[in-house]
This record gives structure tokens, sequence and C-alpha cells, in this order.
């Protein structure tokens, strides 16, 4: 018979005395005190984070580079949206410069006629001084405006052939004097030479009628050749002379009038050459005004905080429309640190940064750096005097349901900044050292 079949025909109470105790309660009640002493020991070696938590938001870094209007105009078009990728000189916006515009086509046209005009006229020149001349524009301008080439060389050309003409008659006029010039030169020549046989005629004569050799008919007569002889010279003479006169005054006529069409087109080269530099200056002076319609993009990074997404609002100048983020640069955070933790905190520390719009638990946080810290409290009308801390935030965006979306300012955070350890003991013995610490003390 075993000890247990023994023990159970005994009467109830030597049974309970016989029969030994339970190991179970021994190993319950060595369990805890195995547990009690890992506890112990755990909660002695094991470390826990003491943080400082504040409140703040998510901010565009300082190095981020605003782009304002300079001008006060109409939004006309808008070319990027946020989080958008430019490059170093990108447009962005344009602003309506239709007027600007209009102004600048104006002036670049009349610049145009004018360098056509200076071209023709610099040919029409060389028409005046006889010198070879085309009768028509380069081809050059040809290709630069062929409608203005044609009307100016049609024009061109009748002047060229006005000239001409004028000149032709003038010439005719000339040539007309001097043949008459070289007539009664003639003329002259041929009275000279028979008025001292005339003369000496006339002398023979008057001889003879002394001696009344001969009839005064005859006297009178020689004496009549003798006088027509003369007055053919004198005549001759004046004539002339009148035709040396009327000659040199039609090569003046014509010379000054050559002149005078010559210093006429000088005149009107130099005033369109004036106007020309006018007009480039003002072409330069409303290309840098048209340039400020036109907003682009100053570094390479990323489009932020976009004012306006369409055309047709007013804008102000000097007013930001947009910011760009630099490509690699970093995002942060601004929250406000009460002044209990303040003596805790310096530069360096690892920020755990939980995002408000996203549940950390099913997202996660986002890790960063404490970086700076005001060197002056701000009054807070709800938290009362604050410190300003700026934490640099290691990554810019959270994977959401399987997208990446990026951090944009303003996003409210919790930021978690590690200020050491304490053992977990500690932790929880503190209440007790407060007890303590308390007892028989009375304000």
């Amino acid at each position: 018979m075993t000890q247990e079949s023994y023990r159970e025909f005994l009467p109830a109470v030597l049974e309970v005395q016989e029969t030994p105790p339970s190991p179970v309660g021994r190993i319950i009640l060595r369990t805890i005190m195995v547990l009690l002493v890992t506890a112990v020991v755990w909660s002695a070696c094991g470390d826990i984070d003491i943080v400082a938590i504040s409140r703040g938001k998510v901010v565009v870094s300082e190095l981020s580079r605003p782009v304002s209007s300079a001008v006060m105009a109409e939004v006309e078009s808008v070319l990027v949206r946020d989080g958008m990728k430019v490059k170093k000189g990108q447009p962005l916006i344009r602003l309506n410069s239709r007027a600007l515009d209009a102004r600048y086509e104006e002036n670049a046209l009349r610049q145009k006629i004018n360098r056509f005009h200076i071209a023709r006229l610099t040919l029409l020149l060389q028409h005046y001084q006889d010198q070879p001349a085309e009768e028509k524009l380069p081809a050059i301008f040809y290709q630069e405006d062929e409608a203005l080439a044609r009307q100016l060389s049609a024009q061109l050309m009748s002047e060229a052939e006005n000239d001409r003409q004028e000149k032709a008659v003038l010439r005719d006029k000339m040539s007309v004097l001097k043949a008459q010039k070289v007539w009664y030169a003639s003329q002259k020549a041929q009275s000279e030479s028979l008025l001292p046989v005339y003369n000496e005629q006339y002398q023979a004569l008057a001889t003879l009628y002394k001696k009344q050799l001969t009839s005064r008919d005859s006297l009178l007569e020689k004496q009549k050749q003798l006088t027509e002889a003369r007055y053919t010279l004198e005549s001759a003479q004046a004539k002339l002379t009148e035709m040396d006169v009327s000659y040199h005054q039609a090569e003046t006529e014509y010379r000054a009038r050559i002149a005078e069409k010559m210093q006429q087109v000088e005149q009107d080269i130099s005033d369109k050459q004036h106007e020309n530099r006018v007009l480039e200056k003002q072409l330069q002076e409303l290309s840098a005004q048209i340039a400020l319609y036109t907003l682009k993009a100053p570094v390479s990074g990323i489009v932020d905080a976009l004012l306006f997404r369409d055309g047709g609002a007013a804008v102000d100048a000097p007013q930001e429309l947009l910011r760009i983020v630099p490509e690699n640069e970093t995002l942060t955070a601004e929250v406000m640190v009460s002044n209990s933790d303040i003596g805790f905190l310096h530069s360096g520390q690892n920020v755990t940064v939980k995002i408000d719009t996203f549940d950390f638990t099913r997202y996660g946080w986002v890790p960063g750096r404490l970086i700076k810290l005001s060197a002056d409290a701000i009054e807070d009308k709800e938290l009362g005097l604050v410190y300003k801390a700026t934490i640099e935030l290691n990554k810019k965006s959270l994977v959401i349901d399987g997208q990446p979306m990026r951090l944009e300012p303003g996003m409210q955070v919790t930021a978690e900044i590690t200020t050491g350890t304490r053992t977990i003991l500690s932790y929880l013995l503190s209440p007790v050292m407060e007890a303590l610490d308390s007892v028989g003390k009375q304000r």
C-alpha cells in the first residue's frame, strides 16, 4: 500500500496532518520573490530619459529666399505650384506689363525705322556727291523687314532720279551760258581784229577826202563801218562780262544746291542717330522695368508659401508672394520652452518631434537636434515668460499611407527634448522623498 493510499483511510484530522504541503504555493512564492528582486534590480539599474516637453510649429528656414514684387501690378499668370521644384532663374509669376510692352515695341519700331532711314540717307548722300552708289537698301534690310525696305528703296530711287534731273537742268543752263560765252568771245575777237583795219581805211580815206580824191559818201561809209566795229566790240565785251557773271552764278547755284542738299541729308542722319541713342537708353530702361514684371527664382529649390494660385489678383510693392526653400535646406521647428526647463537645455541635445497632424503611433515621429536658444525670455499671454528654441529636423517628410507627405510650415508640433537620464528607482521613490522632505514642515 502506498503512502498516499494509506492517508486516504486515515481520519480527516490525521489525513491533514500526515499529508505534506503542496509545492505550488512555494513555487508561486518563489516566483513572486524573484519578480520582486528583478524589479528592484531593474529599477536600480534601468534608466529613463528626462525630457522637456514644449509646443511650437514647423517654420521655413531662415535661409529660405523670399520672392517679392517690386512693382504695383496685376498678376497675369502663376507658373508654379506649392512644392514644385524650380531652377535658379526660372520664371515663377508674370505680372501684367502690357503698357510697358507697348512702349517698348513702339520705341523699338521707331529705332528700326530710323536705322532704315539712315541707310537710305547714306546712299542718297553718295548720290549727291556723285559717288557710285546703289539705289536700293542692302539685302540685310530686306531680310529684317522686306516691306519697309522696299518702300524706302523706292523713295531712294525717286530722290536719286530727282537729283539727276535737277543737276541735268543746272548743267544744261551752264552749258548754254558757256556756249554763249564762247560765241561772244569770238565776236569780241573778230571785232578786235577788224577795228584796226577799219580805222586804217578810214584814215586813208580821210586823207584822200582832204585832197578831194574821194567822195564824202565813201568816207562816211567807212566811218560807219568803223563805228559799227567799235560798237560790236563794246557790245561783245559787255555780253561776255554778263555771260561770265551768269555762268559763275549758275555754277555757284549748282554747288550751293548740292551743298544744301548734302547738309540737309547729313543733318537728317545726325538727328536720327541722336534719336536712336535716346531711344536705346529708353529701351534699356524699359527692358529693366519689364524685367521686374517677371518674378524669377533666386535659387534652385522648392516653391513654398505661394500666395496666389491664379492670375487676376492685384499686388503691392513690396509684397512677398512666395518663398523658395533651397534644395539642400533643412526644415526647422520653433518651440517655446518654459522657464523651468531652460536651465537644462543646450545646443546639440536630441529631440523627438511629434507632428500633431499625423498620429505618431501610426506614422511615427521626426528626429531632430536642438541648435539654438534665444538669449532672453519672451512674454507669452498664456505661458508667461518662455524661451524660443530652434530645432533642426532630420527629415522633411513622413510616409503617410505609403505616400511621402512633405512637412509644411505652420504645422503644430510637440517637441520632447532629452535633457538627461535617471534610474527608474529614483523616479519611483521621488514622490516618497518629496513627502518625507515635507514631513514636519508647515508654511
